[in-house]
């Protein structure tokens, strides 16, 4: 012990490797305790042993198990010796002693626990011929169980007439071995030895007739040369065989055998495979095979594609029309599958041609076109093609097709695991059927449809949105350009109700209310919406409900009562109904804007203003309230100066000529404004205003009307005065047919004396009393 330590202190003093310093530290360590154990470093599984340690040093002492290391309750020997009981162990295993005293690693020890090698079984041999000359074997087994430990494998060979050297092979998984043999053996014989630390097996010997086993070395293609419908092949092998398996595949992965297999085949040769379609991605592999023995491993796998050809099918078109215009169709094609196509598609031609096939309209579309609309007549037809690098593919047609109107179809729809079947009664003479379907409201967007020959009458349509609603319709297409059809709605297995409510808008008008809202989102409707329910709750908490089509988008509440109401609204499918939207609140008013005294005038007037309409047709009702509007009128008095007789007189042509004498008024004198009401009152000088005139003596009870009128204060007396008024009164009668004249009355006036009418000035001032 105290060698080791003065070994391992010279080391450090005298710069010693690391190397040399881990041994050292180990020795010292493993000086301090010694392990051992009952059994062997390597143990079957399940077995049980003893592990001790025998310390050297006075302190501490443990026993230690696993990685990292646990500390094991040990059992005292003597006061050296500890050990520990190990029980059925299962996985390898590291145990260590440990003095804690000393700062120095734990001396270890590992055991291994693994079962011995079974006998090896199912021993396959194969020879394959390289050359003329040598061919090579190849062998292999199935070891059997795992054993856990490290196994090492002999094969040894023997033939009729030599042994040869075991081959050892290790770490191979599955086992098996090559090793080179000359064509010249006939019969062969193959054991397989394995071992390890617990044990060895050894396998039954396999014979074999190398003519039963042999096969030749897998042949090698080169790149095919192809046309439009086969392709050819250059394929090399070592040696000749009898018979040549050749297969090709698509883009599918599913291998076909051609059919001019099976045939002798030399070093070096082409073979042609003329069973190709136009415009197809193909891949070539090739085996062969002697007259016995066995097939040769698959050769390496080649690729082409085939050249074009012009399509040579028709494409699947159909169509719809506008909702708003009815002077074009919507034309829909499906792309053509690769078989179909012959080649890639450049373009789709579309061509309108009138009831004499004239040619009216074409149109080339690229070859992403899947739909166009086109302007169409009742007489038209309509052709689409696809076109490639070699051709244009036959016309599809389609026509106007006109409704039979004796035509009738009963559809019936039912949902199914794997979509939703259609069925319907076979008519008679039926051409073909197309059953369309869409989702709700995207005809022109989504349209999907299936085309039918006329002796079928269901069909299955998949691959349906569980969150969607679908429409369609089944047509039946007759031969003399006729059809029928019968609308549907698809309504899916997996549907639920709807995930949210609508999103309402609302207006007022008084005590209306317009309410509007959109479709529910198509990931959120669930399926087919049946309905919409309204719901109003007013201030005493009372909810009345309103049901309304799911095709509809507006609503209109009459007659709301004032006051504050909130409202939802729900949606349907025919699984139940969706969660209500969010509430909105709508508070009724009073009507404003109209003062209320208004209300209550036009309730009032409703009455006396027909009364009084009626009272008006009364003639002398009608004069009193002439009279009366008269009082209220502008005043806008004629000027009797723009009279027709004051003219003719400023011109001289009216002179007055009284009966009597003439009186004529110096320019000089100054008129006297008077109120005349008598004749006598002429006489006097004084102004004075009455209310009317008395009646004259010569017309007993005939009134006259107040007139203002000035006069010369040298009159020579009634008579004179009578006259001038009676030529005055002759005057006035023209003078009323002009308009400025139309207040004036042509009645008798009173004799007055000299006055002439042209000194004559109307005072109106007296209307003011009125």
């Amino acid at each position: 012990m105290e060698d080791l330590f003065f070994r391992l202190l010279f080391l450090m003093t005298h710069g010693g490797n690391s190397h040399d310093m881990v041994l050292a530290l180990r020795r010292v360590a493993c000086a301090a305790a010694a392990i051992r154990h009952s059994a062997g470093p390597v143990v079957r599984r399940g077995s049980s042993l003893e592990v001790y340690c025998t310390f050297r040093c006075g302190c501490g002492r443990s026993m230690y198990s696993g990685h990292p290391p646990s500390l094991q309750r040990h059992t005292v020997v003597n006061h050296s010796t500890t050990y520990i009981q190990v029980e059925n162990i299962t996985k390898d295993r590291t145990f260590s002693c440990l003095c804690t005293c000393l700062d120095l690693d734990p001396c270890g020890l590992d055991i291994s626990a693994g079962y011995p090698p079974e006998t090896p079984r199912n021993i396959y041999c194969n020879y394959t011929v390289l050359s003329e000359q040598m061919g090579e074997m190849f062998c292999s087994w199935e070891k059997g169980s795992e054993t856990h430990l490290r196994d090492t494998s002999e094969l040894r060979v023997s033939s009729d007439s030599k042994s040869w050297r075991p081959i050892k092979i290790e770490g191979s998984d599955p086992p098996s071995a090559r090793f080179a043999l000359p064509n010249g053996v006939r019969f062969i014989s193959v054991q397989v030895a394995t071992h390890n630390a617990l044990g060895s097996a050894m396998s039954l010997p396999a014979n074999y007739t190398l003519s039963n086993i042999v096969t030749p070395a897998a042949p090698v293609l080169r790149v095919p040369r192809c046309t439009s419908r086969g392709c050819t092949i250059r394929i090399r092998q070592p040696v000749k065989t009898q018979d040549l398996e050749v297969q090709y595949a698509t883009e599918t992965g599913l291998w076909t055998t051609d059919p001019n297999s099976n045939m002798s085949v030399a070093l070096d040769q082409l073979f042609s495979i003329l069973s190709l379609e136009p415009y197809q991605w193909y891949q070539f592999r090739a085996r062969a095979k002697f007259t016995t023995g066995l097939w040769s491993s698959w050769s390496n796998v080649t690729s082409s594609w085939t050249q074009e050809e012009a399509p040579a099918k028709e494409l699947d078109v159909w169509y719809t029309q506008h909702p708003f215009d009815f002077e074009s169709i919507r034309l829909f094609w499906k792309p053509m599958t690769v078989s179909h196509a012959r080649g890639k598609i450049v373009a789709y031609l579309v061509s309108v041609h009138n009831s004499q096939s004239v040619l009216e309209f074409t149109s080339n579309l690229s070859a992403n076109a899947t739909d166009t609309s086109v302007t169409f007549c009742a007489e038209c037809h309509v052709t689409v093609s696809a076109l490639n690098s070699k051709g244009m593919s036959p016309p599809a047609k389609i026509l106007a097709y006109h409704a039979k109107a004796s035509a009738h179809l009963d559809v019936d729809v039912k949902a199914q695991e794997r979509g939703v079947a259609l069925w319907w009664r076979q008519p008679e003479m039926a051409a073909s059927y197309v059953v369309e379907w869409y989702p709700e409201g995207l005809k022109l967007h989504e349209l999907q449809w299936l085309r039918l020959a006329g002796e079928d009458h269901r069909a299955i349509i998949t691959g349906l949105n569980a969150s969607e609603c679908y429409e369609g319709a089944v047509y039946v297409l007759y031969t003399d350009g006729s059809m029928t059809w019968r609308t549907f709605r698809l309504f899916n297995t997996s549907q639920s109700v709807p995930k949210v409510g609508p999103s309402v808008k609302w207006k007022a008008d008084a005590t209306r209310v317009t309410l509007t809202w959109a479709e529910l989102p198509r990931a959120q409707r669930s399926g087919c919406i049946t309905q919409y329910t309204i719901y109003l709750e007013d201030s005493h908490e009372h909810v009345q409900q309103y049901s309304v089509q799911a095709t509809k988008r507006t609503f209109v509440l009459e007659d709301l009562p004032v006051g504050p109401h909130n409202l939802w609204m729900t949606a349907w499918t025919s699984q139940g109904e969706g969660p209500a939207s969010l509430k909105i609140q709508i508070n009724i008013q009073a009507v404003d804007g109209i003062p209320v005294f208004l209300l209550v005038l036009c309730l009032l007037l409703t009455v006396p203003v027909p009364l009084l309409l009626c009272l008006c047709q009364i003639g002398a009702v009608k004069k009193r309230a002439w009279l009366l509007f008269q009082c209220f009128m502008l005043q806008v008095v004629p000027d009797p100066a723009n009279s027709k007789w004051a003219k003719e007189y400023d011109q001289g042509k009216g002179k007055m000529h009284a009966q009597q004498s003439q009186t004529v008024l110096t320019e000089e004198e100054e008129p006297i404004v008077v109120i005349i009401t008598d004749p006598e009152v002429v006489s006097n000088h004084n102004t004075e205003e009455v209310d009317s005139l008395p009646t004259s003596p010569s017309t007993p009870g005939q009134s006259f009307p107040t007139y203002i009128k000035s006069y010369s204060h040298k009159s020579d007396g009634s008579e004179q005065t009578q006259t001038s008024l009676d030529t005055e009164t002759e005057q006035e009668e023209q003078f009323s047919e002009e308009e400025d004249d139309r207040l004036y009355k042509t009645e008798e006036l009173p004799t007055i004396g000299k006055l002439t009418l042209d000194l004559v000035r109307i005072d109106w001032s007296l209307s003011e009393n009125c």
